[in-house]
């Protein structure tokens, strides 16, 4: 039932995020961007399951997603944010200043997509 799999996904980015947080603790900023990228992966795929039914399978979905519902400006600089931190996972490039940067972004397009969500979920009579 479409409830009980966006709830998973929900639990899954829940245990990801609680995981964000330990690794933001240690300052291990490559695996707190991994987390990242996986929070908004999962938000995305919630949305994605949402209107289609299925989850986000390419990268470039992502960015179509947000173009389609938000339209707005600000929404695609945040994702760029977070790819960049996707990046950084694989690549290590960003120090302490930047990933704060780019970590204050994802957690508010974090905050964004979540407020959807849940908003989609009422609408749809889902909670």
């Amino acid at each position: 039932e479409l409830k009980d799999i966006i709830s998973k996904r929900m639990k899954i980015t829940e245990e990801y995020y609680a995981n964000y947080l330990d690794k933001l603790k240690t300052k291990d900023y490559r695996k707190a961007s991994e987390l990242l990228w996986g929070i908004i992966n999962n938000l995305f795929s919630i949305i994605k399951i949402l209107y289609v039914g299925e989850p986000v399978k390419k990268h470039s979905e992502i960015r179509e997603i947000a173009n389609t519902l938000f339209k707005k400006e600000e929404i695609a600089e945040l994702v760029i944010a977070c790819e960049r931190l996707h990046s950084n996972f694989f690549h290590g490039f960003m120090d302490e200043e930047e990933f704060e940067r780019e970590r204050i972004k994802a957690e508010k397009l974090i905050k964004i997509l979540e407020k959807f969500i849940i908003e989609e979920m009422i609408k749809r009579k889902l909670i």
